[in-house]
Order: C-alpha cells, then structure tokens, then sequence
C-alpha cells in the first residue's frame, strides 16, 4: 500500500491538486495522501470530495498548525515532527478535534490547544528537522541538537531557541497539565 505525500517545500514548489488526489484515491493500493503545505482548502477539499472513498483513502497534514481545522473536516489527521516532542498536547488536541458532537467545553479547549500548537508551530516551520532534533534533544534529553545526516547538517544559530521562550513555556504548562488518560 502507498500513501501520496506531497511536500512542495522540497520538490520546487510542485502542488498535487485535488483533482490529482481524486484520481489517485481511486487506485487500490493508495491508500491516503499527506499534505505538507498551508493549503487547508486543498486539505478540506480532498477529505470532503464525495467522488472519493474516505473509508479506504485517508487525507493527512504535515502541519499540526492545521489539526483542528482539517479534522473538523473529516481529514485523517496530522503526521507532524511537534508530536516528538510535545505527544500529549497534539494527542489530545486530535483526540478532542474527532468527537463527536463538539461540545462547548471541548471546543474551549480545542482552541487552547491549537493556539498552543500553532504557536509552537511556527518554530517547527522555520527550523524544520534541525529545530526538531533540538526540541526533541532540550525538552525530552535524548538525540543530538544538531542535524544527523546531509544535507541535513547544523543546528541553530546561537541564542536562537531562547527568543522562543514565551512559546515553549505555553506548550510545556500545557504538556504538563495533561495525562495519558486525556489522549488514550
């Protein structure tokens, strides 16, 4: 089974439309697609088309910027580099996003959740795989803070990770004030 990923951020801007995905659910051995770009029209318009099988092709992000939003939507969810580093936050933010009925706690906390995220987020778009080894290796002690392998070589520029203060103490309160139980 194949999943389609399309990451125009490393193939020079190539997008895969949603016609495209049309097409490609309906081959038996795709089986979803991930969308790591900030398209979330595209995102919804796949995993609302109903010409395609959600049952057998699941729609996916890249970016947990998106999660409540494409999940509310009936996308699949989101295959996202923040998961390493903060699991009970974008957990619980996917567990709260797909219950049904949405009800007025839940969404309360959904948007702090998101907000949280999507702020976290915006580190995670700037520094790519580089910023995600140092997260993962400052906040849960394990790897390397720099990149392991070309091209992806380096870590961040000196003083970098503390001009994220404001946005690491948020995820981490946040992180912290969750259990297994919110996510399982």
């Amino acid at each position: 089974m194949w999943n389609s990923y399309n990451y125009p951020g490393v193939t020079n801007g190539v997008m895969i439309t949603p016609e495209t995905y049309r097409i490609l659910a309906q081959h038996p051995n795709i089986v979803g697609c991930k969308m790591s770009h900030a398209v979330v029209s595209w995102h919804n318009q796949v995993s609302l088309d109903p010409k395609i099988d959600h049952n057998k092709f699941k729609v996916y992000s890249g970016l947990g910027q998106q999660l409540g939003p494409i999940v509310f939507f009936d996308a699949a969810g989101v295959i996202d580099g923040l998961a390493a580093v903060y699991p009970k936050t974008v957990c619980t933010l996917m567990k709260l996003a797909e219950t049904r009925p949405i009800s007025d706690e839940n969404l309360k906390k959904i948007k702090e959740l998101q907000y949280a995220v999507s702020t976290t987020e915006e580190f995670i778009g700037k520094f790519g795989i580089v910023g995600i080894k140092e997260a993962v290796k400052r906040v849960n002690g394990y790897g390397t803070m720099e990149g392991g392998r070309l091209p992806i070589k380096g870590k961040l520029p000196e003083g970098e990770w503390e001009k994220w203060t404001e946005v690491w103490e948020r995820i981490q309160k946040m992180e912290d004030s969750l259990s297994e139980k919110d996510f399982r």
